[in-house]
């Protein structure tokens, strides 16, 4: 039966089960992606498909199952009723205000840190095969790359983002208002840490991770958090498809 008044703060999650919540989806897509990864790159594709591949068939799969099975808790059926928090309502001046000061805070943030992420790169994580960082790996085929960047910007640009943000941001955040204002950092840091397959881009992907989820917290809509984390992605996706059209190479 479907709950009425349904009063999100009576249903938290502890501690415990918010760093599982947090990390288990990560941990399966660490090992997806290394699956798919040696195996298109057997292929002859490019490293980057084997992660794209995981974003669109395991990422969304995963956090929506969790949602629609939690659902079932709240309303006896397989439901994302009462399940997704943050839906507040918002004029059309504060999505624009709130998404620039996103955009820009998420740049500020992750511009200074990229550099350390090379650093611990070459000094932390060389012991990672080369693939792991560098997403042309596998192909010498500058078409065949820039097809596999140009289906990154809807995968990787939307649809891996929006699951994470539904989940992330609407699912969990809500329900770790009993850490009051340490819930967006705390949010944010787990968030940042289940990027398991960026292990090297930890402190810049936290520093984005806690922007996102201060502002979902500040004004209690998930959307802001995906039309950010959105157009991230797809500025960061259009960059790679441009480049490799152009025949460089990227290293992520």
């Amino acid at each position: 039966m479907m709950q009425s008044n349904f009063d999100i703060r009576d249903d938290q999650i502890n501690l415990t089960r918010q760093i599982l919540f947090h990390f288990y989806p990560g941990i399966i897509i660490l090992v997806f992606y290394i699956l798919f990864s040696n195996y298109v790159i057997e292929l002859g594709y490019p490293g980057l498909a084997g992660l794209l591949l995981v974003e669109l068939l395991v990422l969304p799969p995963v956090m929506f199952s969790h949602l629609a099975a939690h659902g079932k808790r709240l309303n006896g059926v397989f439901s994302f009723n009462n399940v997704i928090g943050f839906t507040a309502r918002l004029s059309v001046k504060q999505y624009i205000k709130w998404s620039l000061i996103g955009i820009v805070a998420c740049f500020l943030i992750y511009i200074p840190l990229y550099p350390a992420g090379l650093f611990l790169r070459d000094s932390v994580f060389d012991w990672l095969p080369e693939w792991y960082f560098n997403p042309v790996f596998g192909s010498s085929d500058v078409s065949l790359i820039a097809t596999v960047f140009l289906a990154g910007i809807l995968i990787d640009g939307i649809i891996g983002p929006v699951a994470e943000e539904i989940f992330f941001r609407g699912y969990l955040l809500p329900r770790m208002a009993y850490l009051k204002s340490w819930a967006p950092i705390l949010n944010g840091v787990l968030f940042g840490l289940y990027h398991f397959w960026q292990p090297h881009n930890y402190l810049a992907i936290i520093g984005v991770g806690i922007v996102l989820s201060y502002v979902v917290w500040k004004t209690q809509n998930v959307y802001l958090g995906i039309i950010i984390h959105c157009t991230l992605n797809i500025l960061g996706a259009v960059g790679g498809y441009l480049a490799v059209s152009s025949g460089e190479l990227l290293v992520r």
